[in-house]
């Protein structure tokens, strides 16, 4: 194989991926602070989809969104807890991007959840300020 279709195959990869960014993400770091098996599990999961993942804020970088997710459950008996996922603008302090989703309908585990809120942060529109 020479290097100009390897590089070929390289660059339609790295597309591939690419396309499938909201327009709103692209171009966005992905900071995951958290290094629990949760925090792993989605900074894997948005390496997997194409972002660039940092886990720690660095000055003059390119534009950055800082991953904040939590469970929550309403009170009261038989009410199933949220998965919510925040994507924050590092500067500006702006939600980029948003989902949640129920986790009695996801697996157990981190890796699990983690696929299934990344699948629902990139399929979710952009919400909107009040």
């Amino acid at each position: 194989m020479n290097a100009t279709w390897r590089l070929g195959v390289v660059a339609s990869c790295v597309a591939c991926g690419a396309s499938r960014i909201p327009v709103a993400l692209r171009g966005y770091e992905i900071l995951v602070e958290r290094r629990d098996p949760e925090g792993l599990e989605m900074a894997r999961a948005f390496r997997e989809n194409g972002f660039r993942v940092r886990g720690a804020v660095r000055g003059g970088s390119r534009p950055t969104a800082a991953l904040i997710f939590f469970t929550f459950r309403e009170p009261g008996r038989g009410t199933a807890p949220w998965l919510h996922l925040r994507l924050a603008n590092t500067r500006t302090g702006e939600i980029v991007g948003a989902a949640m989703i129920p986790l009695d309908s996801v697996a157990p585990t981190p890796r699990a959840r983690a696929d299934a809120g990344i699948r629902a942060l990139l399929a979710a529109p952009i919400p909107t300020p009040p």
